[in-house]
């Protein structure tokens, strides 16, 4: 899992012009973005989450720490912080196992 602060920077629709343009999202990436699908940031320990619509490209700055995310609807400046690995597991939960 990635470690991500995502910035809406443009808004595509046609409904509801310039909604949310500006708004910051910071949670978790399980992935990186692919073209034809949904990007999905999970933003609490809860399940909250933020879904877009179809990612259309992705552009990614020379400094491997920036994506920009083009959806259907919408673009996305990514910040890439770290990565995020599983907590390792002490005795006690390994002999639950």
């Amino acid at each position: 899992m990635l470690s991500v602060t995502a910035r809406k920077i443009r808004d595509h629709g046609r409904e509801r012009s310039a909604v949310g343009v500006g708004r910051v999202y910071t949670g978790f990436l399980v992935s990186y973005p692919v073209v034809g699908r949904g990007m999905v940031i999970f933003r609490d320990p809860n399940g909250h989450r933020m879904i877009t619509t179809p990612v259309r490209r992705v552009l990614i700055d020379p400094d491997e720490e920036t994506l920009y995310v083009e959806t259907e609807n919408s673009v996305y400046h990514l910040t890439l912080h770290q990565v995020v690995a599983p907590a390792p597991l002490d005795d006690s939960e390994q002999q639950k196992l």
